[in-house]
């Protein structure tokens, strides 16, 4: 099994959660945990490895985090079980949501372990879309990441086509972030080109493990080069989806052609990298490559196809200008700016 250890522990090898999970809880003097599991993980055996793999002298407070659900009362739920189970740590396993509210209430100062079960977010990096609309909470890094592809293999092909796309758009963006950080440059490049390598596959074939892996190595960049900050794509899928239910990288297929173009002018100089990177001609349309790879693995062209309305856009234009992921954006987006774009990729 890898272990790195840059930010925080990682554990990257197929079966670390059987292999690593005891051992981290022992390294974190955890005794009473609170499991905060998504929804989606007791419709596969996923769960049950998990509980299989805590030691059996322990047990377990259990939060199931829907699939669809508000997040102050998540947190406010989430608070009062620590406080009544007197847990002294957490343990995050799921999809991105279920990582990011454990991540919030870490303040509590009680360690976070965070087990992904999909490939856009491993639990690093800024909080996505499950804070939306509280801009002001900070999530603090967990103190031990165990990534495990085999615990990725029941997602079906729109979630790995959406998780996906998440984790290739951060990394895109954590790129052409205004942040100077030359190294996290370089891991959102190793990033993006395993996601453009392996997306197509392990959508067409979700029990090809080695493709499974390479995502999630992805998603693990993704949330490394994180520390950058993301762009305007981020931000204005924050502002939709707080008008419309969408996957978070549904909304990002259909918003990246636009927000490059609008982009080009302050980052062309990096497009040629990017372009390098994939593999595509000199002078190739960056967007309409990306576009076109999101197309082929089910993902829409256009925000219209999934349903979005143009009277949805102001709203979500006025929250998507106030998101942080904004602020490091190559270009300063204006509330009027997000409208047009969004309007444009409708």
């Amino acid at each position: 099994m890898s272990l790195i250890t840059y930010l925080t522990r990682i554990h990257f090898a197929d079966r670390a959660l059987e292999d690593a999970l005891p051992s981290e809880m022992t390294r974190h003097q955890i005794s009473r945990p609170l499991l905060i599991a998504s929804e989606s993980t007791t419709q596969s055996d996923a769960l049950d490895r998990l509980l299989d793999t805590i030691p059996a002298t322990i047990a377990p407070a259990t939060f199931v985090l829907p699939d669809t659900s508000e997040t102050t009362a998540d947190r406010a739920r989430v608070i009062a079980l620590l406080a009544e189970a007197e847990s002294d740590g957490i343990v995050a396993f799921g999809g991105l949501r279920a990582l990011d509210l454990a991540r919030t209430v870490s303040r509590r100062q009680v360690p976070v372990i965070t087990i992904p079960t999909r490939t856009n977010s491993v639990g690093l990096g800024p909080l996505g879309q499950s804070v939306k609309g509280v801009p002001s909470l900070r999530a603090d890094l967990p103190v031990a990441v165990l990534c495990d592809a085999t615990l990725t293999l029941d997602a079906g092909p729109l979630t790995t086509a959406a998780a996906g796309m998440d984790a290739l758009v951060h990394c895109l963006e954590s790129y052409l972030s205004t942040t100077f950080n030359p190294p996290a440059d370089g891991i959102a490049l190793d990033g993006l080109r395993r996601a453009v390598v392996n997306l197509e596959q392990a959508v067409q074939d979700g029990t090809d493990i080695a493709a499974r892996r390479e995502m999630l190595i992805a998603a693990l960049d993704a949330g490394l080069a994180g520390e950058k900050g993301f762009g305007g794509i981020e931000a204005a899928a924050h502002g939709l989806e707080s008008v419309f239910d969408a996957r978070h990288g549904v909304l990002h297929s259909a918003l990246v052609s636009e927000f490059l173009a609008f982009n080009a002018p302050a980052v062309s100089d990096r497009f040629t990298v990017l372009r390098e990177v994939l593999g595509l001609p000199e002078g190739a349309d960056l967007a309409d490559a990306l576009s076109r790879l999101g197309h082929r693995v089910g993902l829409p062209l256009r925000l219209s196809e999934i349903g979005v309305d143009a009277a949805l856009v102001p709203t979500a234009a006025r929250t998507a200008a106030a998101d942080p992921s904004s602020r490091t954006n190559p270009r300063h987006v204006t509330e009027r700016d997000y409208e047009r774009i969004m309007r444009a990729a409708l």
